[in-house]
């Protein structure tokens, strides 16, 4: 097996993990900043305790590529715009938003490292960009104020989902160095812990749980979406393009629409199976352009 498909089935599992994230966001009581909060903080917990087996823990600020620093940043944003989407237009319509990425980051891309999208990335982004439409249009024409509300923070936490991405492949190639995936996300987990809880102190929220259930959900999400999901996308992202690795994870809204038929009773239209079906087309046929893109740059 190739390199890159190693790289693209990484991605496609991490995906898949992380396509858990609105549901545990769904199902707890707590507060959006907060829960964004929990995930990064126990996530850090984890990886810490992951480092200390490997005898990786030692940290050199000097050393930390500063890539990884806006990483962190560019996550919480995310989060914290992630998190309210969900309020506003539930767990798969708000997962499915963030992953508009899929259509910002070859732009970003392009504007600060002149690469350029391959054909056959072009062809993905075109079906994958027409598979979302589908899923979005039925949506913003039967909802009010209220779920459009919704669904411009999803967008602008697509922006930050993108500059999150094109953060990590930089900091991936920082001094030519291919540095553990565990170490990469801690470095992150720790800033955005940070950040987000001093929006949570700000906003004037509590930090405290309401029940043993939001804390072992909170503990589940910071394990299986953050640390193992985002383990398997940033050792893929390593391997392969920013693009191929956007594109991929658009599987992601579509595991998480499933989840939230299944756990939420929320009802799928036909257009909206047509479009999903459309996305996974569009997944399918990066994977296997990726294997004959031939990266000059390192970055695409």
């Amino acid at each position: 097996m190739s390199d890159s498909i190693k790289g693209s089935l990484s991605v496609l599992l991490g995906a898949f993990l992380i396509s858990f994230s609105p549901v545990f966001v769904g199902l707890v009581t707590l507060e959006p900043s907060v829960s964004a909060f929990y995930r990064v903080l126990f996530g850090s917990i984890v990886l810490i305790f992951i480092l200390i087996f490997k005898r990786k823990i030692r940290i050199n600020i000097k050393k930390v590529s500063k890539f990884l620093f806006l990483a962190g940043v560019f996550f919480s944003i995310n989060l914290w715009f992630f998190h309210r989407s969900v309020e506003f237009v539930g767990p798969g319509l708000a997962t499915l938003l963030s992953n508009l990425q899929v259509l910002i980051v070859p732009f970003i891309a392009y504007f600060f490292f002149g690469d350029l999208p391959k054909k056959g990335q072009k062809f993905s982004l075109i079906l994958s960009f027409s598979g979302l439409f589908l899923c979005l249009d039925n949506n913003l024409r039967i909802f009010g104020s209220d779920y459009q509300i919704g669904v411009l923070l999803g967008i602008l936490g697509a922006f930050a989902y993108s500059c999150y991405l094109i953060s990590l492949k930089r900091a991936n190639l920082y001094r030519n160095e291919q540095t553990d995936p565990f170490y990469n996300l801690m470095i992150v987990s720790l800033i955005a812990s940070f950040i987000l809880f001093i929006v949570v102190f700000i906003e004037g929220n509590s930090f405290a749980f309401d029940n043993s259930k939001n804390l072992w959900l909170m503990v589940a999400y910071g394990t299986v979406s953050h640390v193992l999901g985002w383990y398997f996308i940033i050792s893929g992202l390593q391997r392969i393009s920013t693009v191929s690795v956007g594109i991929i994870l658009i599987s992601q809204p579509v595991f998480s629409f499933l989840w939230d038929v299944l756990l939420f009773n929320r009802i799928i239209t036909q257009m909206e199976i047509f479009g999903i079906m459309i996305v996974f087309l569009a997944m399918i046929i990066c994977i296997k352009s990726e294997g004959q893109i031939v990266n000059k740059s390192g970055i695409n």
